[in-house]
C-alpha cells in the first residue's frame, strides 16, 4: 500500500471512531420519562465504547466494526423506546396465556437444533433475525411480504462485504444461521452483550468484576418485554412464544418476573464437549477484532471462556437449588432437563417429550414439518469444524474435578461414557 493511501486509511478510520459518540439527542423527553432505565442503558454502551478505544490489542478494522455495530444497537434501542411510547396500546395487550417457551441452558448444549425444531409448529411464534436487526420500527407481520422481503435484502446488502462474508462461513461452522434467532439479539439492544469475553481491556479483571457488571443489568428484561409486546402486537401467536438465549441462565428469576407463565427446557451436554465448543466458536469470532498471531487476546479469551462457563454452571446450580422453597414448587413443573445426547439420538421424540411435559398439543402437522426440516438441514450442512480438550491443553479428569456437582445433578448417567475428542455440528 502507498503511503497516501496509507495515511488516507488511517483518515477514513479516524473520522469513524470520532464520529461514533452515543448520545440520546434523537429519544423523546416522553420516552425518558416513561422508561428511565434508558440512561442505564445509555451508561452501558458507553462503557463498551469506553473499553474498545482503550484495547491496544484490536485491530483498526475491528475497532471500527465493534463501534459501529454499538452505535446501530443503541438506535434500535432509542427507535423501540420511541415507538413504545408513540403505540403505548401494545403493552397493555396480553401476551399468549402459554408460555413464553423458553430454550435456555449452557452454550454449545444443542439449544439451536431444539429451538429450530420446536419453531416447527405453526401454532408458535419464534423472533425472526430481521425481527431484532433490520429497520425493527414498526414491527411487521409474518404475513407482510413486501415488508419481510424489503429487510431480506438490507440483510444481504449488509452481508456484502468480502471480509464480513468470510467470517460469518467461518462463524457458522460452529453456529449455524436460521431465518429464526435466539433473543439475545434484543438484549443486545439494552446494552446487554456477551462480547466482554472478547473485547476486555483488562488483564487481571476477575469474574466477579466482569461478568458482575455484566448480569447486573435487570432493566434488560424490562427492554426485552417491552420489544416482545410489540412483536406480539403485530403477530400474536396462536399456542406461545418460543425463545432462546444461553444468557438466560443469569436471569431466570427476573425472566420468570417478566413471564410467571414461561416454560423453561434447561439443555445439558457433557462438559468435555461444552469447553472446547466455546474455546473455539469465540476464538472464531474474535477474528474480526484481532490479529490471528495476538496469542495475549487469545489467551484471555480462553480464561473468560473459562470464567463465564463457571458462573453459568453456579447459576444454574443456585436457581435449582432455591426451587426446593415451597414457594417455588410450582414452577418446577415448568421446568424440563434435556440432554444433548437423548436430543442427537431421537430429535423428534425430544420435542414430543417437551410437549408431552408442558400439555402442549401436539399434531402431526408439527411432526412433518420437524422431519422436513431435518432433511432440509443436515448435520453439517453449513461447515463442521473438529476440536478437542487436548487442543487447549485440558483433559477429562480436569472438568470431572472442575464440576463434580452439576456432573452429578445432570449427566451422571452419560458423562462416564464421554470422549474427550468430538465434531462439532453446526447446529450444535
Amino acid at each position: 500500500m502507498s503511503t497516501a493511501s496509507s495515511d488516507q486509511t488511517n483518515n477514513d478510520h479516524s473520522t469513524t471512531l470520532n464520529d461514533t459518540i452515543l448520545h440520546e439527542d434523537d429519544l423523546t423527553e416522553q420516552a425518558k420519562k416513561h422508561f428511565p432505565y434508558h440512561s442505564d442503558i445509555f451508561r452501558a454502551f458507553e462503557s463498551y465504547r469506553q473499553s474498545v478505544l482503550r484495547n491496544e490489542h484490536m485491530t483498526p478494522v475491528g475497532r471500527t466494526f465493534f463501534l459501529s455495530e454499538l452505535q446501530n444497537l443503541h438506535t434500535s434501542c432509542k427507535r423501540v423506546l420511541n415507538y413504545s411510547v408513540e403505540h403505548n396500546r401494545f403493552v397493555d395487550q396480553n401476551l399468549p396465556t402459554i408460555g413464553p417457551l423458553l430454550v435456555c441452558g449452557l452454550a454449545r448444549t444443542g439449544t439451536t437444533l431444539l429451538y429450530n425444531l420446536l419453531a416447527c409448529d405453526p401454532q408458535s411464534r419464534a423472533p425472526l433475525y430481521t425481527d431484532m436487526c433490520i429497520d425493527v420500527v414498526p414491527p411487521i407481520a409474518r404475513s407482510d411480504s413486501i415488508g419481510q422481503n424489503r429487510r431480506m435484502d438490507i440483510l444481504n446488502s449488509e452481508k456484502n462485504s468480502e471480509q464480513l462474508t468470510d467470517l460469518l462461513i467461518r462463524i457458522a461452522s460452529s453456529h449455524a444461521h436460521f431465518p429464526i434467532e435466539e433473543d439475545t439479539f434484543i438484549i443486545r439492544q439494552a446494552g446487554y452483550l456477551s462480547i466482554p469475553i472478547l473485547l476486555s481491556d483488562n488483564d487481571d479483571d476477575d469474574a466477579e468484576n466482569w461478568i458482575s457488571n455484566e448480569i447486573s443489568k435487570d432493566y434488560a428484561y424490562d427492554y426485552h418485554e417491552i420489544f416482545l409486546r410489540m412483536l406480539n402486537s403485530v403477530d400474536m401467536p396462536k399456542s406461545h412464544w418460543l425463545l432462546k438465549s444461553p444468557f438466560h441462565i443469569f436471569y431466570l428469576d427476573k425472566l420468570l418476573q417478566h413471564y410467571p407463565n414461561a416454560l423453561l427446557i434447561i439443555t445439558h451436554r457433557n462438559l468435555d464437549e461444552v469447553l472446547p465448543s466455546m474455546y473455539s466458536l469465540f476464538l472464531a469470532a474474535a477474528d474480526l477484532y484481532f490479529d490471528k498471531t495476538n496469542s495475549i487476546s487469545r489467551d484471555r479469551i480462553m480464561k473468560r471462556v473459562d470464567q463465564y462457563l463457571d458462573k453459568g454452571i453456579e447459576y444454574i446450580m443456585k436457581f435449582r437449588n432455591n426451587l426446593q422453597n415451597d414457594t417455588l414448587k410450582k414452577t418446577q413443573k415448568n421446568i424440563l432437563d434435556i440432554s444433548y445426547e437423548n436430543l442427537m439420538k431421537d430429535p423428534i421424540g425430544v420435542v414430543k417429550q417437551i410437549y408431552d411435559h408442558f400439555n402442549l398439543h401436539w399434531s402431526d402437522e408439527i411432526e412433518m414439518a420437524m422431519r422436513n426440516w431435518l432433511l432440509e438441514n443436515p448435520q453439517g450442512k453449513q461447515g463442521r469444524h473438529k476440536y478437542s480438550l487436548a487442543d487447549f491443553g485440558l483433559t477429562r479428569e480436569d472438568l470431572e474435578r472442575r464440576y463434580a456437582d452439576y456432573n452429578k445433578l445432570f449427566l451422571s448417567s452419560t458423562y462416564s461414557n464421554n470422549q474427550s475428542s468430538s465434531t462439532n455440528l453446526a447446529q450444535s
